[in-house]
């Protein structure tokens, strides 16, 4: 029984070693190659970003700098009034950047590494996943030990695991979620990405704790599962899953438990997407729940706020929620009335902004405070975040190539939204019959979009298309301006003429797109180059957490 026991013991040690092990060594001249760069940081010595910003009061809004990324990718840090302070022009960073108290800079680098820089950018520490198709994502924390916790992609089982890494590069703490599949009821098997865990905290020290709640252990990890529609506690001691929440989320974002000394201490603050409707039609949330009652005890909504993927909500000291609507376009605080105080409406979708006080490092505290300037922009016009005025959601739809151009295909041809449109707003339309697809046969088709608002539908397109005329391909925009800040259904149609075969394959209408001149500012243009190591990894991680097919 004994040699039994020795031989497991050793096997065991055996296996985590092994886990510990790069799957593939990694030399330091590999890293941060020169060559492997884009051109974005010679982007930001022109770059003048104070526009972006719609909204600032001041006086309400809490203070601080703000940690984000430049075009998703360049870390910067940026005032209220959005100039930037400082940045990482050489760094280049997918989903998350973790700025600690000594000014160290920790990302999921582009290349699927996790690495930390100093305050000048230099690398100084990094950190591979071990096993070939692995790879972290979404999400990485310091922990109170100085250990960084990562969110890695199991390419093994398609699921999620932990891994903590201490300073040497060795992992003395993992943790599956598939080994603890069974405790989650919305756990399905069939499912090529059944957990899709997006967020990872450490709680902090707690009432609840306190009170004698072991499960609100400080150190136990707080874990999101978009998929599971739930997010978790492990116990940190005996990787147990001690606390679990579900009730209403629909593909939620961040959870965190709200930090000693803020309102609301010791409660759990999420960002609620709403992708599959289960609250209502298009509508996000934030809310706050209390992990001891499973109840919701506060939440913001608005007709003008969605998000269906992405997202966060950080409790900030002066009572204040700083939202980041991803998919939809901007980074705004609000008050706990909702009162927008702070708005940030850059060129391109925001990823999991950071307010960081003024002394949160050193570096950060040697520098100047700014003089915050009071503004409210079109302070008449709301923004209406994106996803409310999209037909189809963008992943929701391929690119495909039709008649030599790359367009979004309906999957359908008879299609109804209900859609909020935004002010000074045009629709773009595509539409027509596929040439390379005709092989000889003939076709028409009628195609009509209609808009109601009021119960009063208008015709915007009604068009007839013959595969043996001339033109067969259709592109025009039209005017949505009498239609500003009204909730109207939009529909798309296709009549087929044809007494003998189902030709439906062969017409298409492209996804509608509905752009606001007044909403954002003008669109960055897209030369920078990407390098193909870079696209082949973006596109692995991509395809294996199910954004692409």
């Amino acid at each position: 029984m004994l040699v039994v026991i020795v031989g497991f013991t050793v096997a065991v040690i055996h296996h985590m070693r092994s886990r510990e092990e790069p799957w593939r060594p990694l030399e330091r001249s590999e890293i941060d190659q020169p060559e492997q760069l884009d051109d974005l940081h010679f982007e930001l010595r022109d770059l003048d970003p104070e526009p972006w910003v719609r909204t600032s009061v001041p006086d309400e809004a809490s203070p601080g700098f703000n940690l984000g990324l430049y075009r998703r990718r360049v870390p910067i840090v940026f005032d209220n009034n959005g100039h930037i302070v400082h940045s990482w022009p050489k760094v280049r960073a997918v989903g998350r950047v973790r700025l600690d108290h000594r000014g160290r800079l920790a990302v999921i680098g582009a290349d699927n590494l996790v690495k930390e820089y100093d305050w000048d950018g230099n690398l100084i520490w990094y950190f591979q996943l071990p096993n070939e198709g692995h790879f972290p994502h979404h999400d990485l924390i310091r922990l109170s030990n100085g250990n960084i916790l990562i969110l890695g992609y199991d390419g093994t089982t398609h699921t999620d695991s932990l891994w903590e890494v201490d300073s040497q590069r060795q992992a003395v703490w993992t943790w599956s979620i598939f080994d603890h599949s069974q405790e989650f009821p919305n756990w399905d098997n069939e499912s090529e990405d059944p957990s899709h865990c997006n967020s990872i905290r450490e709680l902090p020290p707690n009432r609840f704790f306190d009170a004698g709640d072991t499960r609100f252990r400080p150190g136990n990890i707080l874990v999101s599962a978009r998929n599971l529609h739930t997010i978790f506690i492990i116990d940190k001691q005996t990787g147990n899953v001690v606390w679990q929440y579900s009730n209403g989320l629909d593909h939620q974002h961040e959870a965190v438990m709200i930090d000693r000394g803020k309102r609301n201490e010791g409660l759990i603050i999420l960002f609620n997407n709403g992708l599959e409707d289960l609250n209502a039609y298009r509508r996000s949330l934030v809310q706050i729940i209390d992990p001891t009652e499973d109840k919701v005890t506060w939440d913001y909504n608005s007709e003008f706020f969605y998000s269906a993927i992405g997202g966060t909500a950080q409790p900030l000291p002066e009572e204040n929620v700083l939202i980041t609507s991803t998919n939809s376009g901007r980074a705004f605080e609000i008050t706990p009335e909702g009162q927008i105080v702070w708005e940030w409406v850059p060129p391109f979708n925001p990823m999991r902004l950071e307010r960081l006080p003024y002394e949160h490092c050193p570096q950060l505290a040697a520098l100047p405070r700014p003089e915050l300037s009071t503004h409210v922009r079109r302070a008449e016009r709301p923004f209406v975040d994106t996803g409310l005025y999209m037909f189809d959601l963008d992943f929701d739809v391929e690119t495909q190539v039709i008649n030599g151009k790359k367009l979004k295909p309906l999957p359908s041809n008879q299609e109804c939204r209900g859609l909020l449109i935004p002010p000074q707003a045009f629709v773009k339309v595509h539409f027509g019959i596929d040439d390379e697809k005709l092989e000889g046969r003939h076709v028409q088709a009628r195609f009509t979009m209609t808009i109601t608002s009021s119960d009063r539908p208008s015709i915007i397109v009604d068009k007839n298309l013959d595969s043996s005329s001339g033109r067969r391909w259709i592109r025009k925009n039209f005017p949505l301006v009498d239609y500003a800040y009204q909730h109207v259904e939009m529909c798309i149609a296709t009549e087929i003429d044809s007494n003998t075969e189902d030709l439906a394959e062969l017409v298409f209408w492209a996804n509608p797109v509905i752009v606001s001149k007044s909403q954002h500012p003008p669109r960055l243009q897209a030369g920078n180059r990407t390098t193909e190591q870079e696209r082949k990894l973006r596109d692995q991680q991509l395809k294996a957490l199910g954004y692409i097919n």
